[in-house]
């Protein structure tokens, strides 16, 4: 029995991004449960009037650790909470491929910083993120240490060793107890016998004890000299999250000069930073802006799935047809029958039709409150469930 073209277009976009989805399950990706995720619109003014919601406001920092020899060691991008304190933090792999998988050549973000310095690592990271960065660190030993030196102590579990460029232990693996320099000790160290992608986790593992340390909020060691300051002393005077990201290696043909580098899933970046930096996302395709919503609770997700899940789904679908999502939405709320899609005016109601080959049954209207810079709001109904069951 043949399926429907629709259905076999279906399947093998969805196919795809399920191999991603596993690949982030079996790396524990999932969001840290103090992860502050902002899943409102509401005005930065509640007394101004205006016909369009905005984004709150969530500035975002780059720190970029270096060791001794000025070699990139690692990245974490920190985003302050709308109230004004904590936030998130995501850590970055230093070897992330800047060109995004495009032309013949992979170009690893540490090897562009180790070209042209910090101007050039501010631009490859905000394209690579599709990300607005309002301020970036490079960051020592020595001011990481004074950074942090408000936290701890920071309880981590480190999955592998960490040595520096001289092949010295900085940590041993496993369960342990580290103070400010230690942590910065670990952040700041770089083996070049080992790939990105086998130190990345104890990085991760520090930044995650970070969070924890952090508790409510503490007062870090910051003078307001520093380029991360603005930014870096609200995220750590709250409660605060951290997440890492999915990364694959590309095939050997993808990469002919065999450089150290990884892929990052353009999907998952959407999912998290669209959730807690909405305002600050760019749009790197000339195509129409969306806001993916995923009302759905875990009941109605049904047994092993998620509704974040559910959004990586639709967004892997938008991004497909080189669509931007700039906002997405996880909270549990009034689920449609059918999925909704509510452009923001009527000039756009024949631009989105096509939709429904992706989501399964839609119904397009005109936004009674647009929200600026988003063109179009998906709310995801049981239609686009019984789609993904392949029901649809």
């Amino acid at each position: 029995m043949t399926a429907s073209a629709k259905r076999r277009r279906r399947a093998t976009i969805v196919a795809a991004c399920v191999a991603v989805v596993t690949v982030m399950a079996a790396a524990g990706l999932a969001v840290a449960g103090g992860m502050t995720i902002y899943n409102s619109t509401e005005s930065t003014d509640s007394a101004e009037v205006t016909p369009e919601r905005v984004f709150p406001d969530t500035p975002t920092g780059l720190v970029a650790a270096v060791d001794g020899a000025g070699q990139l060691t690692s990245m974490a991008v920190v985003v302050r909470a709308p109230s004004g304190t904590g936030g998130s933090i995501v850590t970055i792999p230093v070897s992330a491929d800047a060109s995004g998988g495009n032309g013949t050549e992979r170009l690893p973000v540490d090897e562009a910083f180790a070209l042209e310095g910090a101007e050039r690592l501010e631009r490859e990271v905000e394209i690579t993120l599709s990300l607005a960065l309002d301020a970036v660190e490079v960051v020592t030993a020595e001011r990481l240490t004074a950074m942090l030196s408000g936290v701890g102590p920071i309880e981590v579990d480190l999955p592998v060793a960490v040595t520096d460029a001289q092949g010295e232990v900085v940590a041993e693996a496993g369960p342990q107890t580290l103070d400010a320099a230690q942590a910065a000790a670990v952040l700041t160290a770089r083996d070049p016998a080992r790939t990105v992608a086998e130190q990345y986790p104890a990085t991760s593992a520090v930044w995650a004890g970070v969070a924890d340390a952090v508790g409510d909020g503490v007062e870090a060691g910051l003078d307001g000299s520093g380029a991360v300051d603005a930014v870096m002393g609200p995220v750590l005077g709250g409660p605060l999250g951290q997440r890492s990201v999915a990364m694959t290696a590309p095939e050997s043909v993808a990469n002919p000069r065999g450089v150290d580098v990884v892929a990052l899933d353009r999907t998952e970046l959407a999912l998290v930073f669209g959730q807690v930096a909405p305002g600050r996302m760019s749009a790197p395709s000339p195509a129409l802006t969306f806001r993916i919503e995923s009302p759905f609770d875990e009941v109605a997700v049904g047994e092993g799935g998620s509704t974040a899940q559910v959004a990586y789904d639709a967004i892997a679908q938008v991004l497909f047809v080189r669509g931007n999502v700039l906002s997405v939405s996880t909270a549990a709320g009034e689920v449609p029958e059918v999925t909704q899609v509510m452009v923001s005016d009527d000039s756009l109601l024949g631009e989105v039709p096509g939709l429904d080959t992706l989501l399964g049954p839609v119904e397009i209207s005109v936004a009674d409150e647009p929200i600026a810079g988003i063109d179009a709001v998906i709310r995801l109904g049981t239609s686009f469930l019984d789609e993904r069951a392949g029901d649809g």
